[in-house]
């Protein structure tokens, strides 16, 4: 992926939505702490937590790569990217091989597929998940289901 990933997780202490206030109560100009943005990676005093964006997935999932004991941890992260942002495997097909392939992407990103809520949470310095991994099965009707009759 190119370019710098910029998460913003507070609301800007020093504005209302990039606009600094004024006496009158009318905004008089863009904010200089956020740069307009309304949200900022420094909480200065006690910032409020802006809201999770609405691609990101709510909760972990019980096999989220950031549970203790996933094998992707167990592996010391090798498989986690650092700089970019990891997507949740739930809703994605699988192929073949077992691989989560997403249908469609666009500039590197898969279409349709949300963001990890446990890659959000070490990225915004919220809670990760406490609940141990748990590997999910895929049943024989499931297996059928995707890849037809053996």
């Amino acid at each position: 992926m190119s370019g710098a990933l910029s998460i913003l997780p507070f609301k800007c202490p020093l504005c209302v939505g990039g606009i600094e206030p004024s006496p009158d109560g009318q905004g008089r100009e863009r904010c200089l702490h956020c740069a307009g943005f309304g949200l900022t990676d420094e909480p200065l005093g006690g910032a409020e937590r802006a809201p999770r964006p609405p691609g990101v997935m709510r909760t972990c999932c019980a096999d989220c790569a950031f549970r203790p004991g996933s094998p992707e941890l167990e592996n010391a992260g090798v498989q986690l990217p650092d700089d970019e942002p990891f997507f949740c495997h739930q809703g994605l097909p699988v192929s073949g091989f077992g691989a989560y392939t997403p249908v469609a992407t666009f500039r590197g990103l898969p279409l349709g597929a949300m963001v990890c809520a446990g890659w959000w949470a070490l990225k915004t310095g919220e809670e990760l998940p406490a609940k141990p991994y748990r590997e999910v099965g895929v049943s024989e009707d499931e297996v059928e289901k995707r890849w037809g009759r053996a």
